[in-house]
């Protein structure tokens, strides 16, 4: 099987989303292929978290059919999958787990926070996922910044103060993932936003609010 071509099956594969003659292919290549058996334990690992984070919301009716049927009879974590859309969580998880600058540790979990759109992007959405102060931000319709302009993570804590956790560019397609970094370990911030910011970035927000969310 082409690699490339394998690795969303393998990510669906890890959920438990395929069909069972694509299941059983996908079988049969895992038991001669030590690499992709290795990412697909990373991808299970990853939903693991992402699994019990993800908000819930109704799916559409054609999504939660056929689901449904996909589903019936499995673990209650994975009808979690339905609020999230099985789309999306193979999207976050491929794109996660490619990254070459993040990788999960065995005896760690990692934490995953969700992000809202905010008045300047209401459509947009995001999943923030840390292990220890190094973190992915992944997003979801998110619109590629003017020029000269790019986005700027900020963590607050409970006094208000905000501290950069780093600057992005988004590009021309429905999903990204952006390298993080949290300045302070966690439990010092209580939310995280992202701003529109100068290209560069701002010692403080300047910009509108794009994403928002709540750490504790």
């Amino acid at each position: 099987m082409d690699h490339e071509i394998l690795e969303e099956e393998l990510a669906a594969y890890a959920l438990g989303a395929l069909p069972s003659e694509e299941a059983a292919a996908v079988a049969a290549h895992l038991a001669g292929c030590p690499e992709c058996r290795e990412r697909v334990r990373r991808y299970r690992e990853a939903a693991a978290a992402l699994a019990y984070a993800a908000p819930l919301r109704r799916p559409s009716p054609r999504l939660k059919a056929r689901l449904l049927a996909r589903a019936r009879g499995a673990e209650r974590r994975r009808e979690r999958w339905l609020g999230l859309g099985i789309a999306l969580v193979i999207a976050i998880l491929t794109l996660v787990l490619s990254a070459p600058s993040f990788s999960f540790r065995s005896a760690t979990t990692p934490q995953v926070f969700s992000l809202q759109g905010a008045e300047a992007a209401p459509d947009a959405e995001a999943y923030l996922i840390l292990e220890d102060r190094q973190g992915l931000l992944v997003t979801k319709g998110l619109a590629v910044p003017p020029e000269g302009q790019v986005y700027q993570v900020w963590f607050m804590d409970a006094a208000g103060r905000r501290v950069s956790g780093g600057i992005f560019r988004t590009q021309p397609r429905p999903y990204g993932v952006y390298t993080v970094t949290v300045p302070l370990p966690l439990t010092a911030y209580v939310r995280i936003g992202v701003t529109l910011e100068p290209e560069g970035g701002s010692p403080s927000p300047t910009g509108p609010q794009v994403l928002r969310g709540v750490l504790r």
